[in-house]
């Protein structure tokens, strides 16, 4: 099991590993918990995301878990394989679940 940083302090993650990201202020906040890579209005938000993400067993678990307005969904066509998750507006964050983990984690703006 690993850890990821949340307001300073260690915390553990019990089930899914996050293993990559495509978006480099997701993977700086994951790591060392700062957010000056992303637009502050929407950190908090991430932050809690990141964090149920990476506290979920299983991707059914973070789904039965997750609020009603993080609108959890899986893509369809070309993105069928990623899952998406709203932050604000048009904001997603997007991801691939692999064996187990999480991989390829995104922050996009839907336009």
């Amino acid at each position: 099991m690993g850890a990821f940083i949340l307001h300073g302090h260690a915390v553990h993650m019990r089930g899914m590993i996050v293993r990559s990201f495509r978006h480099r202020g997701l993977r700086q906040l994951f790591e060392t918990d700062s957010s000056r890579l992303l637009k502050q209005d929407l950190a908090d938000r991430v932050r809690g995301i990141l964090a149920a993400l990476a506290m979920a067993e299983t991707m059914e678990g973070f789904i039965r878990e997750a609020p009603p307005g993080w609108r959890v969904h899986r893509l369809s066509g070309a993105r069928r394989y990623e899952w998406s998750v709203s932050v604000s507006g048009n904001w997603r964050i997007t991801f691939e679940e692999r064996n187990g983990g999480i991989e390829r984690v995104n922050l996009e703006d839907y336009l």
